[in-house]
């Protein structure tokens, strides 16, 4: 997912850097695709890192949505900047467009625990496919157009079916407490009654279902 998001990204940034005369559709489907690439690609980068067990514990802090709402909106209104320049975009413009897009995908992926990271990375791999399929309109690569797309779709679906697995929608998976345990909110009330092995092998034994 990184990698592929990365690689929308920088042929983003390539068109972009150029500076070629390119219409404001091109240079718009560009932008998105940079800005989607440069999400993906970030944001795979930490759930590799917590995945790993290198980044051992998730960040959240009050007003974290909120936060991670401006860094859209900055992005979405530098990147409008970057379309509409008159005198085209300058490098310091672009750079800044990036540099937020980046910043977004690692302030959304933070939060993530362990429960939610499979939708997320799976959301990724939806993201990266369509950076690619914008890409491939912005280089003309009717290859890059329909891989892109066949894989956005179906990242897209998957994602929306493991949200359903999990008796969640995928906007609670986005929005809400990234795999946060009940234990750690507070949640859970009772007490754990102890068990030993032998105990239950002979409950398992004479179940009729069993769900785990």
């Amino acid at each position: 997912n990184g990698m592929g998001g990365g690689a929308a990204a920088a042929i983003a940034a390539v068109e972009l850097f150029k500076g070629e005369a390119h219409s404001g559709v091109v240079l718009a489907l560009a932008v998105l695709g940079g800005l989607i690439g440069a999400v993906s690609f970030s944001g795979s980068l930490i759930a590799f890192g917590k995945l790993q067990d290198l980044i051992k514990r998730s960040f959240r802090f009050k007003g974290q949505n909120i936060v991670n709402l401006a860094i859209l909106l900055g992005s979405i209104l530098v990147g409008a900047s970057v379309v509409f320049a008159v005198a085209g975009p300058t490098p310091g413009l672009i750079t800044l467009f990036f540099g937020l897009a980046l910043l977004l995908g690692v302030t959304m992926t933070l939060p993530i625990g362990g429960a939610d990271m499979p939708v997320v990375i799976s959301l990724y791999n939806a993201l990266t496919g369509l950076a690619v399929a914008f890409e491939g309109f912005v280089l003309n690569n009717a290859a890059m157009i329909i891989a892109g797309t066949v894989v956005g779709s179906a990242g897209t679906l998957l994602t929306q079916l493991m949200a359903r697995a999990m008796n969640r929608s995928l906007g609670n998976v986005l929005f809400s407490g990234f795999g946060e345990t009940a234990v750690a909110q507070g949640e859970v009330s009772g007490s754990m009654k102890g068990i030993d092995a032998a105990d239950v092998g002979v409950m398992m034994a004479f179940a009729q279902k069993v769900i785990i």
